[in-house]
């Protein structure tokens, strides 16, 4: 692989972990990152649906955490396991504060994993799946985008609520 090569390929895995940084702590281009919108949010408040049947905030976050702990085990020699939507918000809420320091160690290690991904690999299938890595981790930017677009929905419903 030439120099050039490698640097255009080098400079892809930054702007995506930039991306990412941008989206989970700050300087989002589109309004605030998650971790701006989790540091409005109470314990009482996560664990709130802002209607019945609906995910509290408490809820996707802790899908974001399970997708983080994926993606970053799936760029490494794990497959990455097979979508399940009955499974996917199955599992007993963690308490919020530990989910947020949950989600923060995760955050922070998968974006020092695509930082620190081997340019050469960008290209290859991920384990179990008919996409590249490269595709894998701009998946995961969209997907902390999307959430925290739902993140910010449910927490505006939740303060418009007459009390």
């Amino acid at each position: 692989m030439s120099a050039r090569v490698r640097q255009v390929h080098m400079n892809q895995t930054q702007r995506i972990a930039d991306s990412y940084h941008a989206a989970t702590i700050k300087a989002a281009w589109y309004g605030p990152s998650l971790a701006e919108l989790l540091a409005q949010v109470s314990p009482d408040l996560a664990v709130m649906p802002p209607i019945p049947g609906s995910h509290s905030i408490s809820a996707l976050l802790q899908h974001l955490l399970l997708w983080n702990e994926r993606i970053r085990n799936a760029s490494g020699t794990d497959p990455l396991p097979p979508w399940q939507p009955e499974k996917e918000w199955a599992e007993p809420l963690i308490p919020w504060n530990e989910l947020v320091a949950r989600w923060n160690q995760s955050r922070e290690l998968l974006e020092e994993r695509i930082r620190n991904f081997p340019v050469e690999d960008l290209s290859e299938q991920v384990s179990g799946r008919s996409y590249s890595c490269e595709t894998m981790f701009h998946g995961i930017v969209q997907h902390a985008i999307y959430h925290s677009g739902q993140i910010a929905m449910v927490l505006s419903m939740l303060r418009s609520r007459p009390y």
